[in-house]
């Protein structure tokens, strides 16, 4: 059976409460039609609501690719974890994830990239989650912000460990159900390539890490 799919069909896949994962990197391999599927489709059935999003790095501009914007509606993200958020010139408007975050509209975390395409990857090896020294003594360290970037992150994503007499920082693996990745072509099998694109951005891990756990 071919498992090619419109981009409304797809958005019609995810459910309440889902973890969504989506590989980019600001505008560049941004899945963006899916994204702006599942906000369509939000405004439209009041479904998915109550998802939480991870962004290795950030997912859309501020030039016209929206990204996770598209998803920026009370109601339909519940919690983001990013390792970026989408910037640009202080002179243009700001995107409508950051007022979110500002209104405490959404628990929003910002972990350091690497750490988060670690937790793809241990999860996608179905273990428990990244024991790391990066981070210690920041914001990513419990005893600071746990990367926490407003009040509303109030759930702990990071513990601090003693391991083999060495302090550490834990992430508990967060795994998703669904990934969002753009790529070049597809088979009716679901196969990506990247022929075209400018880079991987994870998106081997992120497909292992749904695929692998029953999405």
């Amino acid at each position: 059976m071919s498992k090619v799919v419109s981009a409304a069909q797809a958005a019609g896949l995810i459910k309440d409460g889902m973890v969504v994962s989506v590989s980019s990197s600001s505008g560049l391999g941004c899945p963006d039609a899916v994204l702006a599927a599942i906000g369509e489709r939000f405004e439209e059935e009041g479904h998915p609501k109550n998802i939480t999003t991870l962004h290795p790095i950030a997912a859309g501009d501020m030039y016209g690719i929206k990204g996770i914007d598209h998803l920026a509606k009370p109601g339909l993200l519940k919690r983001t974890l990013c390792g970026s958020y989408p910037s640009g010139p202080s002179s243009s408007e700001p995107p409508q994830i950051w007022k979110m975050i500002g209104d405490n509209s959404v628990a929003a975390y910002n972990v350091p990239s690497g750490i988060l395409f670690d937790m793809h990857r241990e999860a996608a090896a179905k273990r428990p989650g990244v024991l790391t020294k990066v981070g210690l003594d920041t914001f990513a360290d419990p005893r600071h912000q746990g990367c926490a970037m407003n009040a509303a992150a109030s759930e702990p994503i990071v513990s601090v460990q003693q391991f083999d007499g060495e302090e550490w920082l834990y992430f508990r693996s967060i795994v998703p159900q669904v990934s969002i990745i753009r790529a070049t072509s597809a088979d009716e099998r679901g196969n990506l390539t990247y022929e075209h694109e400018g880079a991987y951005l994870g998106g081997l891990e992120q497909a292992l890490a749904a695929r692998n756990n029953g999405g």
